[in-house]
Formats: structure tokens, C-alpha cells, sequence
């Protein structure tokens, strides 16, 4: 792949300089331009501009090398890529380090709302203001609540055999009027796209990646643990040095104070686990960051866009990232689970009454990853990722 142009002007940023040997490996011998598109907090993104053609190069961070596994990132990249879901995916680097890919330039006739959002790497995306708007019980219907064996979640005074999957969409709204007229709710156009997506993507193949709700806790669970025991072996060794280890002293004590936090749900945790599993077939091709800046909208269709935790998993972790992400109005929720879930082969019948649980999942695994990004940096960007802790832990169900 090259591109034949005149001259290559450099840019005065030096870490965007640093990019052109990148890109020369890439097949790009002549490239105009190269504009930042986001600084993501698990990778960077550029707009590379030549004389005939535009493209993306992603640089993937170090630290969110722990969490995820690049060689499946690009086979479900690929997989979307082909049924054209997803950019094509043009160039890998030999050390995964560095993606090239199509260049899709979003349509900005129709605006995607969403709360003022950041993406995160463990496939989450969280609003820094309006959090309330979040939570579930401002967000889904009542019937989502009903629960006779999980005290975490709200009671809606249901019995359980008046609870189940067909009349889920017919059941009562919160507070339907704090939504009427909301300006920066997501048009129907767009709510029938992402329901087409869903049904798109619970149909792809699995591959062969897999990673249960319990196996995914588990794994950051232990990850978390173990950071935490070599640090304090390592504050103990540095003892002596006190100068020197003030700043780790007190960023990990910060740290540590975040893990008694999760530590202290871990039964919780393991319920909403337990009620994922029970309404479980089968799992199926997951995303699992349906996030709104991780989705291209052009041309009145979808493409995703960053596969770092694509993997064959529960389908109601699919459906829970975009009920929490997504500002959708409680009428526009209904549709959406009502569609996704009807006659869906991979969950039982009753598996609406797991939503919650997939929710309160999706923000605890949220909470796991921005710990373990913060392990992996030094102290004054680990204070960044623990920052996003602080916005993660109040949007699970116990915080209320």
C-alpha cells in the first residue's frame, strides 16, 4: 500500500514525528498530515492524511497490554471487518503495538447523544456529569428490579411467575416525564440502528476466544491482588529510601483504600455473577464497548470500531454497555431489550430479570480495570485512573 505525493512535511510535534518511520513500515511512503482524533485512556488515535486516501493509525498503550489480548482484538477486528461492520483493519505491526485501518469519517447530520463520556479500556464508557442519569433507577423499567433472592436490587413488589421475558416491554416506567422532550436523547433512527447492530452481532461466530462474566471478575480479582501484594513488598524494601517513595507511599495507600471498596461487594458480586450464569444457553459473539465513541455512523449504518475485549461471552453483556452508555429515553429502553431479547436463543426466558445484574457487572468490571491501569502507571498519571474509579464505583447498585 503506498501513496505517491511530493514532498512529506513534518509536524512540530515531536511525538507525531515520531510516527512517520510507523507509518513507513505501514506501506505509507508519502504522507500530508497527521491530526491526533482522541487521546483514549487505553490508546491514541490519528487521522492520517495522504493525496488520495485518509486512514487511521491506532497506538495501542503498554499498560492495557495486561488486559487484554491483541492477537484477539484483530481476529474479531477482522471478522466484523468482513461483513462490513468495522473498518478494514489494513496493517498490524509485528509487536501489535501499532494498527492501521480505513478511515470512516462519521456523518454529523444527525447528533449522537450520550453523557459527556470518555472511553475506557475494559469496555466501558462512564458520564462525568449527570451520573444520576445512569443508574437504574432512573434508566429501566421497573420490572427490571424484581427480585425475590438479590436484597441489592430494588424490589418492584412483583410476584415472580407475574415476571417474564414476553411482557417485559409492557411493564411500568420510572418517571417517564424526566424524559420527555429531553434535547440530547438518542433519535429513533439511531435506536432502530443499534437494534440492527445487536441482532447483527449476536448472530457472527464465536471464534475462538470465550470468557465468562465470572471468568472475566476472576481474572481481574486476582490481577488486583496480586498488585497489591508486590507493592507492598516493594514500599517495604524502599523503607529506607523515604524521599524516594513518599509519592508511591501515598499514591498506593490511595489505591489500596479502593480495593477495600471492592473488596467489600465481592458477595454481591458473586449474586449477580450467579444470576448472569442461570439465565445463560449458550454465550455468543460480544463487543462488550458498544460505547457511542466506539460506534461510526455513515451512510444510515453502524460500524464499531475498537476490539479490545470482543470475545464469546454472556449476551446480556452486549445489551448491558449500551443501556448504560447510551442516553435512552425509558419508551426507547423497552424497545431495545424487548427486540434483543425476543426469541433470543443464547439466554433463557427470563433472562430480562438479569439485566440489572449485567449493569451492576459492567461498572464493577469498570472499577477492576481502572485499579489495574493505575497499577500499571506511575503515580502522577495512576491519580487519572483512580479519578475514574471515583466515577465508576458510585453507579453500582450497593453505592445507593
Amino acid at each position: 500500500m503506498s501513496d505517491i505525493n511530493t514532498a512529506m512535511p513534518l509536524s512540530s510535534n515531536s511525538a507525531l514525528n515520531a510516527l512517520y518511520p510507523i507509518l513507513r513500515r505501514a506501506g505509507l511512503v508519502q504522507v500530508l498530515s497527521i491530526q491526533e482524533l482522541s487521546g483514549g485512556l487505553s490508546n491514541h488515535n490519528y487521522k492520517i492524511v495522504t493525496a488520495t486516501t485518509n486512514y487511521v493509525l491506532r497506538a495501542n498503550a503498554d499498560a492495557a497490554n495486561h488486559l487484554c489480548n491483541r492477537e484477539q482484538e484483530c481476529f474479531y477486528w477482522q471478522q466484523l471487518a468482513d461483513i462490513k461492520l468495522a473498518p478494514q483493519l489494513l496493517w498490524v505491526s509485528e509487536d501489535k503495538r501499532y494498527y492501521l485501518s480505513e478511515f470512516i469519517e462519521s456523518d454529523h447530520l444527525i447528533h449522537w447523544p450520550a453523557l459527556e463520556c470518555q472511553t475506557s479500556a475494559a469496555g466501558f464508557v462512564q458520564g462525568q456529569a449527570e451520573l444520576r442519569l445512569s443508574k437504574l433507577d432512573s434508566l429501566l423499567p421497573s420490572v427490571f428490579y424484581h427480585s425475590s433472592h438479590d436484597s441489592g436490587l430494588h424490589n418492584s413488589g412483583l410476584d415472580d411467575n407475574e415476571l417474564n421475558h414476553s411482557d417485559a416491554g409492557t411493564q411500568a416506567l420510572l418517571d417517564p416525564a424526566k424524559y420527555n422532550n429531553h434535547p440530547n436523547q438518542v433519535p429513533d433512527l439511531l435506536l432502530e440502528l443499534l437494534l440492527e447492530l445487536l441482532l447483527q452481532l449476536r448472530s457472527s461466530p464465536t471464534g475462538p476466544y470465550h470468557i465468562s462474566v465470572t471468568e472475566q471478575w476472576q481474572s481481574y480479582h486476582q490481577q488486583m491482588l496480586a498488585y497489591q501484594a508486590s507493592s507492598a513488598l516493594k514500599n517495604r524494601a524502599r523503607l529506607r529510601q523515604r524521599d524516594e517513595v513518599i509519592d508511591k507511599y501515598t499514591n498506593d495507600k490511595n489505591w489500596n483504600e479502593r480495593v477495600v471498596k471492592l473488596l467489600g461487594i465481592q458477595m454481591d458480586i458473586k449474586n449477580w455473577s450467579n444470576r448472569l450464569a442461570a439465565c445463560l444457553i449458550k454465550p455468543q459473539f460480544c463487543h462488550r464497548d458498544l460505547n457511542p465513541h466506539n460506534l461510526l455512523f455513515k451512510n444510515n449504518r453502524l460500524y464499531c470500531i475498537d476490539f479490545e475485549y470482543a470475545s464469546a461471552s454472556h449476551p446480556l453483556c452486549e445489551l448491558a454497555v449500551v443501556l448504560a452508555t447510551h442516553r435512552l429515553t425509558p419508551e426507547q429502553q423497552k424497545l431495545l431489550v424487548d427486540g434483543y431479547l425476543k426469541q433470543h436463543p443464547n439466554v433463557t426466558a427470563d433472562a430480562v430479570q438479569a439485566v440489572p445484574a449485567a449493569i451492576d457487572m459492567y461498572w464493577v468490571f469498570a472499577c477492576y480495570w481502572a485499579l489495574l491501569m493505575a497499577a500499571q502507571k506511575p503515580s502522577t498519571h495512576s491519580v487519572d485512573y483512580l479519578a475514574w474509579f471515583d466515577r465508576f464505583w458510585p453507579l453500582i447498585t450497593p453505592n445507593n
